[in-house]
């Protein structure tokens, strides 16, 4: 039988960039890295980091709903750039955490006292596991417009969604596309990210790893446990029903036995006092035919037809 430790280093091997563990301890103090992914996402060679955080929480003391970005990137010239690994592929869940996100974008980037025209240009990339807008494109672009004109307005905004699920790899984007979604490290097409993967799941991190790896296990144990007790209450539910179905079953049987029971009685005594008043009639028509009486005077007393009486007579 598999062990803890077997299943946990099992579940290291399945991990694939899209997949929060693997994320967070791939781009944790790598800059470069860092770098490099928002550089092929936005199509910005001349990009540069400045200060990268994973799991980077923004407090909101306004109405005490926090947020936490997977990957909060500083960049030069005023650039905040955000990254999310967003395994939820609703477009109703979808766009309210987009908005959220970003305006705790703006939060957190501006100072007390800072002036709006401070305000850094942000973008909130989104990586989804599936096509949420199904039109087989690597990234989706979200900007303002003047809903009137149909005008682009540029503000300090923009939405990204990257396609998880897009699989050309005829350009940078859908290269990296493919790697985040590998678990085996030769399978990737950039050495930069194939190099860390085999670091961080089969090298030195490699017990970090696990031991990050378990404690979302027993997170994720935790969340199943209440999950799937309404399920399990229903599973339960039902088989004792069906017993209690069976019970009751039995019951109503016994009921309807004897319910029936009675009818058929009565239908039997029914049955048999008119089989002995057919035989009484006989036995009166056959003394009366000895005496000669005349047959529709034998008839007429025994309620017997005169075909029934004229059959008993030949049998005398």
């Amino acid at each position: 039988m598999p062990t803890n430790y077997d299943k946990i280093s099992t579940l290291v091997d399945r991990l694939r960039i899209l997949d929060s563990g693997l994320f967070q301890m791939m781009f944790h103090d790598d800059i470069p890295l860092v770098e490099f992914v928002f550089r092929t996402i936005l199509d910005e060679p001349d990009l540069v980091c400045v200060d990268a955080k994973v799991e980077y929480r923004v407090i909101n003391s306004l109405k005490e709903h926090d947020g936490v970005f997977d990957l909060h990137a500083a960049m030069k010239e005023n650039k905040i750039d955000i990254l999310e690994m967003q395994r939820n592929g609703r477009l109703v869940i979808l766009f309210p955490r987009m908005e959220f996100y970003a305006a705790l974008a703006f939060i957190a980037a501006l100072n007390k006292g800072a002036s709006y025209e401070q305000i850094p240009d942000v973008t909130v990339i989104f990586f989804t596991e599936t096509d949420v807008f199904g039109k087989n494109l690597p990234k989706y672009t979200l900007g303002r417009s003047i809903l009137e004109t149909g005008e682009v307005v540029d503000t300090h905004l923009k939405i990204v969604c990257v396609n998880g699920a897009y699989e050309k790899t005829d350009t940078a984007l859908g290269k990296l596309i493919h790697d985040f979604r590998q678990c085996n490290p030769n399978q990737l097409f950039h050495d930069n990210l194939r190099d860390k993967m085999r670091q961080v799941k089969y090298g030195k991190e490699r017990k970090s790893m696990m031991t990050f790896t378990d404690s979302v296990w027993e997170e994720v144990r935790a969340e199943m446990r209440v999950e799937l007790r309404d399920e399990v209450k229903r599973e339960v539910k039902n088989e004792i029903r069906d017993e209690m179905k069976s019970e009751i079953r039995d019951e109503v049987k016994s009921e309807v036995k004897n319910e029936i029971r009675d009818e058929v009685k009565s239908e039997v005594k029914n049955e048999i006092r008119d089989e002995i008043s057919q035989a009484v009639k006989i036995q009166l028509a056959q003394k009366m035919l000895a005496r000669n009486l005349p047959i529709a005077e034998i008839a007429e007393d025994t309620e017997l037809s005169i075909e029934q009486v004229r059959a008993l007579q030949q049998n005398l």
